[in-house]
């Protein structure tokens, strides 16, 4: 259970989840570690921050 709640949440300090994030969503890092502030650390929520952009 841990390592799929792990998957739901954007670690913005993690260089790695950061750069996997930016490729996925065509974004660039600065973006995604943006997101994350705004939004928090939901991945869902994160990515529906950046495609809304």
């Amino acid at each position: 259970m841990g390592r799929k709640q792990d998957r739901a949440r954007v670690a913005g300090g993690q260089d790695y989840e950061v750069r996997y994030e930016a490729k996925k969503t065509r974004r660039s890092a600065s973006a995604v570690k943006k997101a994350v502030k705004k939004v928090g650390s939901s991945r869902k929520k994160v990515e529906r921050r950046l495609r809304s952009k």
